[in-house]
């Protein structure tokens, strides 16, 4: 083998390793200051993804708060429209809605359905009287007008009122009529 230095084998040997370290070294601070880099460009999309993130999580508890809150109210709303209804039936616990409403069915004739009850209570609690509203399907004119002449008759009834539109037809009639009963003392 020919060398072209005039340094001895050791010597050689010792500058091939030196230059091995060296490249290796450089090599590593290449990728290192790639890898600062590559972080440092990194940086402004980490934080506004940060900033980001923390916005929408408190946007998320703004909402979850709100509609709690609001959940909250309309349930409490629900339940004193609820009391103030139970206030307004219970007026001396003298009054059996049940007893009325049989009362009433007993009344009706064969030709005469019925599809609803809606009573009206007194705002005032001193007041004598309930109204209350029937709404339901006759067969026959006359089978409607037997059913008013039936309810006038009942001593309980104060009122019976009857649109005369309601006998426009002849059959087949909707009706509704408004009764206003008297109460017990």
């Amino acid at each position: 083998m020919i060398h072209y230095t005039l340094l001895p084998e050791k010597e050689i040997k010792e500058l091939k390793r030196e230059y091995r370290i060296r490249l290796f070294i450089s090599i590593l601070f290449f990728i290192s200051i790639a890898i600062v880099i590559g972080i440092f460009s990194l940086m402004p999309a980490f934080i506004m993804s940060y900033s980001q993130e923390k916005s929408a999580l408190n946007q998320i508890e703004l909402v979850r708060k709100n509609r709690n809150s609001k959940e909250i109210e309309n349930i409490i709303k629900e339940l004193k429209q609820d009391s103030d209804d139970l206030k307004k039936i219970n007026i001396n616990n003298k009054v059996s809605y049940s007893e009325i409403i049989s009362d009433i069915i007993s009344e009706k004739g064969s030709g005469i359905s019925l599809n609803s009850f809606q009573f009206i209570i007194p705002v005032n609690t001193a007041s004598s009287t309930i109204s209350f509203v029937i709404q339901g399907k006759s067969l026959t004119r006359d089978a409607l007008i037997k059913f008013k002449n039936k309810l006038e008759s009942n001593p309980s009834i104060s009122s019976v009122e009857l649109p005369v539109s309601d006998l426009a037809k002849s059959k087949d009639i909707d009706f509704s009529i408004k009764i206003s009963l008297i109460l017990p003392r």
